[in-house]
């Protein structure tokens, strides 16, 4: 431990946690196990870490989180020997009463990782074996299930719920109290359960150029008119760039085990389904009675 660590006459730090130089841990907060905080990371008040967990530098950490406990798995039996980790990167931001759980397979290989400038508000639930690229963004009370992945750059919305497994791509948005349990590709926007379209702002933001933002837009375009998934990927072969950023978005569908988020109705009223979506019409929608009330006037 680093003799100029600042830590609060009521703080518990166990000995076998190491606290880097400039680090400081406050009033009532507990680090129990094999813990090594980064240079200048900061525990806040009444915050309880396990381990083993390994923290960059410069991170914040609670007030009254709870990082680096035990997974909530019911098969899951901690051994000494076989230890499972959770890794958080430099710069992350962790709020008020958030919790990251190890992960369930032992080795610092297979932990639970969260990646560098991540931002995590309150009341933010990380489970088990999850993965968090760089500078991602999680609202308050966002949910995550065991073994998800969630690429740069993305932002979910508060109150978030994500099933155990599910990706999520880079540069993605999704709208608060959204529950997910199919994936979403890169560069994509989620608005009521289904693929709004593409993610125009953050992509902008990113510094990609106008032909890259429209061969992105003519993707999410063709998933939105087409019934399944082979024949959008037909109409974005045939008819979209061939760019970097397209064969992201390919092969993240060409993975998915779960299968990816529908669309909304297009203007024909289709949808991307694999299979038959029951006839579905616009004109029942109520976007398509507003649409009959407003031509009618």
């Amino acid at each position: 431990m680093e003799s100029d660590a600042k830590i609060h006459p009521t703080a518990i730090i166990d000995p076998e946690a190491k606290l880097g130089e400039g680090a400081s841990v406050g009033a009532y907060a507990i680090v129990r196990g094999p813990v090594r905080v980064g240079t200048g990371t900061v525990i806040h008040e009444h915050t309880v870490l396990g381990g083993p967990t390994i923290i960059g530098r410069n991170c914040k950490i609670g007030p009254a989180a709870y990082i680096g406990l035990d997974p909530q798995h019911l098969r899951f039996i901690a051994d000494p020997q076989k230890p499972t980790y959770l890794v958080i990167g430099d710069n992350v931001i962790i709020r008020e009463s958030a919790r990251i759980h190890r992960s369930t397979v032992p080795g610092e290989d297979h932990a639970t990782r969260i990646g560098d400038n991540c931002f995590i508000m309150g009341a933010v639930h990380v489970g088990h074996d999850c993965v968090l690229d760089a500078n991602v963004t999680l609202a308050d009370a966002v949910l995550l299930g065991g073994h998800c992945h969630i690429g740069q750059r993305t932002f979910l919305g508060g109150g978030c719920t994500i099933h155990q497994f599910v990706r999520i791509g880079r540069l993605a948005i999704v709208a608060g109290n959204e529950a997910l349990a199919r994936e979403v590709p890169p560069f994509a926007a989620v608005l009521f359960g289904r693929l709004k379209g593409y993610n125009a702002i953050g992509c902008k933001r990113s510094g990609m150029d106008l032909p890259t933002l429209k061969a992105i837009r003519a993707v999410f375009q063709r998933l939105r008119r087409h019934r399944t998934t082979a024949a959008a990927l037909e109409a974005i072969g045939r008819d979209v760039p061939d760019l970097p950023e397209i064969r992201e978005i390919l092969g993240f569908i060409a993975t998915s085990r779960r299968g990816i988020l529908a669309s909304h109705l297009s203007r024909a009223g289709t949808s991307r389904f694999d299979g038959d979506d029951g006839g579905h019409d616009e004109s029942d929608s109520p976007r398509g009675t507003v649409d009959r009330e407003l031509r009618h006037r």
